[in-house]
């Protein structure tokens, strides 16, 4: 199965839900720096995570489908489709709609908190990243 999401073409195919018990928690960091993908990266994964990577927001949707993270922590700025409609196209997914999607943006908060709710985004992180902010944030969403 697949679908179009702003003129790319996709799979939709749905992977079943994994068990959270006694793995690690996998999350899917969509961002289109290189250095801020493998700075998170490298952080979540000695704080053992599991971690996936995206560089723009057709592949955000792609990576999150093929995968299903347990959080997904998403720049506001991303190529080809932007945090609010990456948000947005997965919360029309049922096997994504719970998955906690936390914006992680250098753009004021004041500015963008409302429309990354409305979007079904669950938390805003700004820019640059408090890392004890961060780690509240993951156990808070993760425990859920």
């Amino acid at each position: 199965m697949s679908a179009e999401i702003a003129g790319y073409r996709i799979s939709t195919a749905a992977k079943p839900v994994r068990a959270r018990t006694g793995t690690k928690p996998k999350i899917l960091i969509a961002e289109d720096s290189a250095d801020g993908r493998e700075m998170l990266t490298l952080l979540l994964s000695l704080k053992g995570y599991e971690v996936i990577a995206a560089e723009n927001g057709i592949e955000a949707i792609r990576v999150a489908l093929e995968n299903r993270p347990d959080l997904i922590l998403m720049d506001l700025e991303l190529p080809k489709l932007n945090g609010f409609d990456v948000a947005r196209n997965l919360r029309r997914h049922n096997n994504l709609k719970d998955i906690p999607i936390i914006i992680v943006s250098g753009h004021d908060p004041d500015l963008n908190r409302k429309t990354a709710l409305e979007a079904g985004c669950n938390d805003y992180l700004l820019k640059p990243i408090d890392f004890d902010r961060l780690d509240t944030i993951l156990n808070a969403q993760l425990a859920r």
